[in-house]
């Protein structure tokens, strides 16, 4: 069973258990499904959601491509495809559509992480 299944069957189950996940000035809540960049609320499609509680929940790990396809879709959706850069994007735009500092970064050759801009590389 994928992960994202498990998690589904677990929450059905466990409805009233929800959480606050914070990090910097961004907010997700597990139980409404909506996030806030400070005050300001951000909508997010059911992928995006899957997509930003699991950086969430492992801030600062650099979280390879694998893992994420996984975690998020439920399956090895194989090398060629572009999703998952596409919906990085989409949350990326969502998350600094109000001039804020990016929070989600490139590990070239590695994969992605959510963290501060000056964590680890002062290039980014």
């Amino acid at each position: 069973m994928s992960y994202r299944r498990a998690c589904e069957r677990c929450w059905r189950r466990n409805p009233e258990q929800t959480e606050v996940l914070r990090f910097n000035d961004l907010e997700l809540d597990t139980g409404t499904r909506v996030a806030h960049r400070g005050q300001r609320e951000i909508e997010l499609s059911t992928t995006e959601y899957e997509l930003l509680q699991l950086f969430m929940r492992r801030p600062r790990q650099v979280l390879t491509r694998d893992i994420i396809m996984e975690r998020v879709w439920g399956y090895d959706f194989g090398g060629a495809s572009n999703v998952l850069e596409v919906y990085v994007g989409y949350l990326r735009s969502k998350l600094e559509a109000g001039g804020e500092p990016r929070l989600l970064h490139t590990v070239r050759g590695a994969g992605y992480t959510l963290r501060e801009k000056n964590e680890g590389d002062p290039k980014s």
